[in-house]
């Protein structure tokens, strides 16, 4: 046997190394030593002086070291298009669970690029690269190249993007779907951060332009050639479907299966939507498969710790053992492990072959294994963070470093994740004195001046190079970690609850009261054609209402009723208008008076923001969302301000509300004042005890909680020490409200869900409103409509971006699989974390918790549900909350406010039972931390559902928060926190007249009594037998020309015409003559709304215009005009008639328009 031979040592700086390595000298060699970023600095250097063709072939352990190194590379090499990204699909081997469609989008994304020879550097997984993928030659045939002036046949494209596995769908919001409207087909590749608008000419593709999903529009990025790769790595369609089809009978015939099966199996492929799982017999779908390095050529491997990687590989081998032998017992169709992964021999003589570079934390000896090892002195930055508590906000450690670099003559990049933290440290660092350049674009990361610079970036970490006299540092090591996500733009507030109306829904006519809507009718009488909007009412009355009316149209929301029919004409409705504004009107006068009693009292004076404060504010560990910032700074002004603070937030669970109650009680602490956190629920008191003692660790800060989970002493010395002012803020139940509580110097109270108080508590907080400042939060989210409508009464402020992105949470849909289940929970465990198990039946909630803990003995089980006792019930969220317990079996009681960072997997039983929205709030308890979180939807038998719930559960997994499914969930949560709002007696009259029309009522009310005057608004009617309509071939969606008529209908000025049509134009094309008329039909109507002119009616021969008595036409103008007896006449009842003879109705239309726009002039 031979001796081991041990590597020769070889010192040296990374610069030094990075010559060589780039020339190709070294055949194998490795590292020791690296710290931080470095490795990604290291390969960087490699990249940028790289003089052979070989593409970096970067290898980590795990997805989430993967994209560190990801983020890192793209931010020293500047140029992004050159990293390619290729992740591993995140589900087991076998696993009924299919992979996330982003994760897929950005797999294909990196496969067509080198499929094209671009890339430089590819980073991936040990996993990624054992699983086979796509074969590159069908790769290869299905690409599609769209150039502009290209000629595609229409049913060319059509068959293209179908064949790349797109679908049609009738509006594109997510990836892998397109629609088609007349010369405009748009579509979202997966590769493209946003859809893409195609606009042909006949066959001619005239142009390429990106749009948003959320608004439809088209944006100012324009495209000259765009290359589709497919959309799924399955491609269900043409040959390759055939292919499947042959294979899957083969396979199953060899398996045994019963042929029932595989005929569902094949129907569900061929209706494109494919169960849970599916993905996992991608080897049947083509004759075989290819490896990563088939799309390579030549590359270099460079292995970020070979000892973790080939640990992660060895668990990944055993996983696919063991998910094979699964699915063999499981008599569900599956494909042999060797033609889906790679042998355990064929990686390792993969790992063998080529040039290598190992950069390893620690030095592994290996049986004649010869090969230089180098050894480089990198430092990190562990101590540039202030870590004793009183410490006085000037960031100490790091000036002094900062200094000496300075002095020294070393070169210091200081990389923030947002423009807001950078500036905020320019701040910071202000009087130090220190010459600091700031360079917000830093091209590449490697290239800076000499001295101190701040950039912006995407790094995780930095490091520091002795040799070279070089830092880099990330604002993590100055602040303390934070979580770091997308900031998403904004979604769309709901701006018409018509784009959800189906046939049967509820409406509200603002005339006529609550009917049925039947649907949008097309209905032609003589040679006058339009469309009606068809409603019934009580009695089986029918109205069909023209479109341009339909602003007195809305749909009936209201939280959970379901009332009568009008009768049309029976007066009922004006009575339940009449009762709804008298109720509107006490509690606006109510809100007034409050009001104004505040506008009298003087509050105490809060000082500035200083530079302790901003320090705080830096050290939170999460992104600020848009909204929060405001909502912060709202409170803040607040409180700086003279006048007592209160003011509404509200928010859904997880938005960040805390943070902003956290920001005002540092401020008031700061001034010496003390602070009252009142919540309805131990449980919650106990959350919000960790949350701010957490939050205050590194300042002087004393927290403490009252509650009935604390023994009497302890409760005793609490009230003691908040008497004499030793304790600084102090949270409690109702508890704080009892009269032997007794603060030195009480400031501010921040009151948590103040609708689950009771009626004596919330007058005992009425009085002390008038006395201290007050901050009153609350997790359900409440429309926007509401929020502006109640801007003149009440400081509101609304969260409404969610801090999450995408891929926070990962949902699947998935059947009932016992082994699924043990392997989610135990993956939870293993990191430490908990696991929700909701199971919504309370009769038999006892026996699965039963079967979990067979399932998995080594979970601590808890059990709550809403009719347990409710200290019991406490006491079971307390021993989950507190770790006691890491599995809790409960019912959807935990839909309500509990915030738990370490629970990350949520397991919902018989998830097609649910309603979107509460699927929606269910799954937002999990992913309040940086832990990639799960959800995992549990169904029965795929046979079992319908087609409809196997749609609605693909709107879920795909998370299409864009999509309808989702914008109907939070409309359903808004309204439940509009009926929290505004109490039991206002939420009546929302059930009585519909949401929408509460709130114009109520904004009409609160201005009256403001004495703000308002105008009598006019419906005008149009009948100048004019075809004025969306035709069907042009807008097709009867939704979506719903909410364009209302656009159009509710414009109050012509600028918003043109912009509807311009939008018209932009999603559907050139406008047809139907579409061009009704245009100017509206703009008609805007002069009528401006003029108060209720109709416009031409009989053949005559144009007649009616006034009402509030117009804003002059008699003297009117009067003018008769003055020619012959063309003009004007009746008792205020019609001015105007005789035109027989002329083309089109020119009515252009007479009309001149007429009122002369009455504009005078």
């Amino acid at each position: 046997m031979s001796e081991p031979t041990e590597p020769r040592f070889q010192h040296s700086s990374l610069a030094g190394l990075q010559h060589p390595f780039a020339s190709g000298v070294f055949g194998r060699s490795e590292i020791l030593g690296l710290n931080g970023s470095s490795d990604a600095w290291f390969a960087a250097g490699l990249l940028a002086r790289k003089e052979s063709a070989e593409t970096l072939l970067i290898v980590a352990s795990d997805q989430a070291d993967a994209q560190r190194f990801y983020r890192a590379l793209s931010f020293f090499h500047g140029r992004q298009a050159d990293i390619l990204f290729f992740p591993h699909w995140e589900t087991e081997p076998y696993a009924p669970l299919s992979p996330h469609p982003e994760i897929e989008a950005t797999r294909l994304a990196t496969l067509a690029a080198l499929a094209n020879d671009r890339g430089k550097a590819v980073v991936t997984t040990v996993k990624a690269l054992q699983q086979k993928i796509l074969p590159r030659e069908v790769l290869d045939s299905l690409r599609l190249e769209l150039e502009v002036g290209d000629e595609i046949p229409r049913d060319v494209l059509l068959h293209g993007l179908a064949s790349l596995g797109y679908q049609r769908v009738t509006l594109v919001e997510d990836r892998g779907s397109f629609a088609v409207r007349g010369d405009l087909v748009d579509l979202f590749p997966p590769m493209l951060e946003q859809p893409v608008r195609l606009a042909f000419f006949g066959d001619e593709l005239e142009e390429i332009r990106s749009f948003d999903p959320a608004s439809q529009r088209s944006g100012d990025q324009h495209l000259v050639r765009l290359e589709l790769a497919p959309a799924r790595e399955m491609i269900l369609a043409g040959r390759h479907l055939d292919t499947f089809t042959r294979r899957c009978k083969e396979r199953c015939d060899d398996l045994e299966i019963p042929r029932a099966q595989r005929e569902a199996i094949l129907e569900e492929v061929r209706e494109g939507l494919l169960g849970p799982g599916r993905e996992n017999l991608l080897p049947l779908n083509y004759e075989s498969l290819d490896t990563l390095f088939d799309y390579l050529g030549r590359y270099c491997w460079l292995l970020l710790d070979p000892a973790a990687i080939m640990t992660a590989a060895d668990e990944f081998f055993e996983a696919i053992k063991s998910g094979e032998k699964r699915a063999q017992n499981n008599s569900e169709p599956y494909v042999a492990a060797q033609t889906f992964y790679l042998t355990a021999q064929e990686l390792d003589v993969r790992f063998n072959q080529g040039p290598r570079i190992d950069l390893a934390s620690l030095q592994v000896y290996q049986l004649e294994d010869e090969h230089p090892v180098f050894r480089v002195p990198v430092l990190g930055n562990t101590d540039l963070r202030p870590d004793h508590a009183a410490h006085d906000g000037s960031l100490a450690p790091l000036v002094e470093k900062l200094r000496e670099w300075q002095n020294d003559g070393w070169r210091v990049l200081i990389v923030c994740h947002q423009r807001g933290q950078a500036e905020r440290l320019l701040d910071l660092l202000a009087p130090s004195d220190l010459p600091i350049g700031w360079e917000p674009d830093l091209l590449a990361g490697r290239v800076f001046a000499e001295g101190i610079t701040i950039t912006t970036g995407l790094l995780d970490s930095g490091f520091r190079l002795v040799d070279e006299k070089l830092v880099v540092i990330c604002d993590d090591e100055i602040f303390g970690p934070r979580t770091h996500r997308k900031v998403r733009p904004r979604q769309r507030v709901f701006e018409s609850s018509l784009a959800d109306l189906k046939a049967a829904d509820l409406v509200v006519h603002a005339d006529y009261g609550i009917g049925r809507y039947l649907g949008l009718v097309h209905l032609k009488t003589g040679a006058v054609e339009g469309d009606f909007i068809h409603l019934e009412y009580a009695g089986e009355d029918r109205l069909y209402l023209p479109v341009e009316r339909i602003e007195k149209v809305q749909k009936y929301l209201s939280d959970g009723s379901s009332p009568r029919l009008d009768k049309m004409g029976s007066g009922a409705w004006e009575k339940a208008k009449l009762r709804a504004r008298a109720t509107i009107e006490e509690m606006a006068r109510d809100l007034l008076q409050v009001q104004a009693r505040r506008q009298l009292a003087e509050g105490f004076s809060y000082s500035p923001p200083d530079r302790l404060f901003r320090e705080f504010e830096a050290a939170f560990p999460h992104e600020e969302t848009p909204d929060q910032l405001e909502a912060i700074e709202a409170v803040l002004a607040d409180m700086v301000s003279e006048r007592p603070v209160d003011r509404l937030i509200c928010g859904d669970v997880g938005y960040g509300k805390t943070e902003v109650a956290i920001r005002a009680a540092f401020k008031a602490v700061l001034d010496s004042r003390q602070v009252a956190i009142l919540v309805p629920t131990t449980v919650l008191a106990r959350q919000h005890l960790e949350t701010f003692r957490q939050r205050f660790a590194d300042y002087p800060v004393t927290v403490d909680m009252l509650s009935r989970f604390r023994t009497a002493a302890e409760q005793k010395r609490t009230i003691e020490c908040t008497a004499a002012g030793q304790v600084d803020i102090v949270i409690g139940t109702h508890r704080l409200l009892q009269r032997d509580v007794h603060f030195k110097n009480l400031g501010l109270i921040v009151i948590d869900e103040e609708q689950r108080f009771g009626v004596i508590h919330k007058e005992r907080l009425k009085k002390m409103r008038a006395e201290v400042d007050v901050l009153t939060l609350t997790a359900t989210p409440i429309p926007r409509t509401l929020h502006q409508s109640m801007a003149g009464l009440r400081e509101l402020s609304i969260i409404d971006t969610p801090p999450v992105d995408r891929q926070a949470i990962r949902t699947y849909v998935t059947r009932f699989d016992d082994d699924l289940i043990r392997d989610a929970i135990l993956r939870e465990l293993r990191r430490g974390g908990q696991v929700y198990f909701v199971h919504n039946r309370v009769q038999s909630i006892g026996a699965m918790a039963d079967f979990l803990r067979q399932l998995v003995p080594q979970a601590k089980v808890g059990v709550g549900h809403g009719q347990m006792p409710e200290k019991e019930l406490e006491r079971v969220m307390l021993d989950f909350i507190e770790g006691r317990t890491n599995l809790l079996v409960c019912t959807t009681i935990i839909e309500n406010g509990i915030d738990i960072s370490s629970a990350n997997t949520m397991i919902i039983n018989r998830a097609d039972c649910f309603g979107l929205s509460q699927l929606y709030q269910l799954r937002g308890r999990v992913g309040r931390s940086h832990q990639r979180a799960y959800a995992y939807l549990m169904i029965p038998g795929e046979g079992l559902l319908t087609r409809d719930a196997r749609e609605r559960l693909k709107v879920l997994q795909e998370q299409a928060e864009l999509g309808a499914g989702f914008r109907i969930a939070r409309h359903d949560l808004e309204l439940r926190g509009a009926g929290d709002l505004l109490g039991a007696r206002q939420a009546g009259q929302v059930a009585a007249i519909g949401f929408e029309m509460y709130t114009e009522l109520l904004e009409e009310t609160i201005q009256e009594l403001q004495g703000q005057s308002r105008e009598e608004s006019v419906d005008p009617e149009i009948r100048l037998g004019l075809s004025a309509f969306l035709p069907e071939a042009y807008v097709a969606d009867p939704n979506q020309r719903l909410v364009l008529y209302r656009k159009l209908a509710s414009a109050v000025d012509d600028v918003e015409i043109y912009q509807a049509g311009d939008e018209l134009r932009d999603r559907y094309g050139e406008l047809p003559e139907a579409a061009e008329l009704l245009l100017e039909v509206m703009k008609l109507r805007v002069l009528m709304k401006q003029l108060h002119v209720e109709l416009a009616e031409f009989d053949g021969h005559n144009l007649v215009f009616a006034f009402p008595g509030n117009t804003k036409v002059a008699p003297e103008q009117i009067l003018a005009l008769l003055e020619d007896g012959k063309k003009y006449s004007f009746s008792p009842d205020y019609r001015l008639s105007i005789r035109l003879g027989r002329i083309a109705r089109e020119e009515v239309l252009t007479i009309a328009k001149k007429e009122l726009q002369a009455f504009c002039r005078l």
